[in-house]
């Protein structure tokens, strides 16, 4: 009986043949490719050719796992990392004096919590830091109850080009500053109760937590911030866009431009430091300088103007894919539309275009 040499490949794709230089058996693999099935010879050196594990971490970049639950984050190899994380945010929270300890009682209604962990990254798509959250559990509020109005504007993308284009044309200069902790700086004017989080050692069957001020996931917090935020701006001479509330400006002493987007604040103007430490003496605040990173799009600044691209998204997709090798092209979309009846019409008149 003919011994199988390779008795791990089995099924119709294995083909057995003399060899008719050697009178040897030799084992043929059959491959089906794209265009063309392609014969491989047991001839080759399989000491040259990588396990499948192999060749698929050769293409595909170890990324370091976000948990997901408290309980995983335990269980994560960076659990000290994380830690640390937790104790900056609740050590933060005591600070602003974001809650207080109170008696649970039995009409009270809690407000769940959760924590919530991000790896937050760069321009250059590089580790940046480890961020820990507490979060309000936001579906278990009540209307009416422990929040009202919940709607809060965000700036208008839009109107941040108009300003980065302003900007070039007059020669200013475009910074940006991200305000730490913006919902813990905002007050409520609701009552709100939240069981006690995991991290904390107090008994929640007998404590809960009454929130002075807002915290992420909380229904109410956007608006509190930004009204708490706009109260601010206001007091300190500026004055909201009629056609977007996320505009502010201020001519006295120095004309000054601002975009709001939640806790990022681009400004534009000539004399920006005057501005950073005014706003410092209020709000905790990290000063980027120069903008490099503006809701997701890099800003590249130079000589002849500035230059906006989201490549590092897009390199982001590659490295999660695993197609940071992947062959490109130039034009990955046919030209003209596949649909019939759509390529039926001219392009360029098509009523849909």
């Amino acid at each position: 009986m003919e011994e199988d040499i390779h008795p791990e490949i089995r099924g119709e794709n294995r083909i057995i043949t003399p060899d008719k230089n050697n009178n040897a058996t030799m084992l043929c693999i059959k491959i089906i490719g794209p265009r063309h099935p392609t014969i491989i010879n047991s001839n080759i050196n399989t000491a040259n050719i990588l396990p499948y594990q192999q060749i698929i971490q050769a293409y595909v970049t170890t990324q370091e796992e976000t948990p997901r639950t408290y309980k995983k984050e335990l269980e994560s190899p960076n659990k000290n990392e994380w830690i640390s994380e937790i104790e900056k945010e609740l050590t933060n929270m005591n600070k602003l004096r974001v809650w207080e300890v109170v008696d649970l009682k039995k009409d009270y209604k809690l407000v769940g919590t959760t924590w919530v962990f991000k790896i937050k990254k760069n321009h250059l798509n590089k580790i940046n830091e480890h961020k820990a959250r507490l979060c309000a559990q936001g579906y278990t509020q009540t209307n009416g109850l422990d929040y009202n109005k919940t709607f809060a504007p965000t700036g208008c993308l839009n109107s941040l080009r108009t300003l980065i284009d302003y900007t070039v044309n007059n020669n200013l200069e475009f910074h940006q500053i991200d305000i730490k902790s913006p919902f813990l700086n905002a007050p409520l004017t609701e009552t709100v109760y939240l069981s006690i989080p995991q991290g904390i050692k107090l008994d929640p069957r007998k404590k809960c937590l009454r929130l002075n001020k807002g915290i992420y996931g909380l229904k109410q917090a956007p608006l509190a911030w930004y009204q708490t935020l706009k109260n601010w701006l206001t007091q300190s001479g500026f004055r909201t866009c009629i056609l977007d509330p996320c505009i502010f400006h201020k001519t006295k002493p120095n004309p000054i431009r601002l975009y709001l987007h939640v806790d990022d604040i681009a400004i534009f103007g000539k004399e920006v430091n005057g501005f950073k430490n005014n706003i410092r003496n209020t709000f905790e605040i990290k000063d980027i300088g120069l903008a490099n990173l503006m809701l997701g799009i890099k800003v590249n600044h130079h000589e002849s103007g500035i230059l906006l691209d989201q490549q590092h998204f897009i390199e982001g997709l590659l490295e999660q894919y695993g197609m940071t090798q992947c062959k490109t092209v130039n034009a990955p979309l046919e030209s003209l539309p596949a649909h019939p009846e759509i390529s039926q019409r001219n392009p360029r008149t098509g009523p849909n275009i």
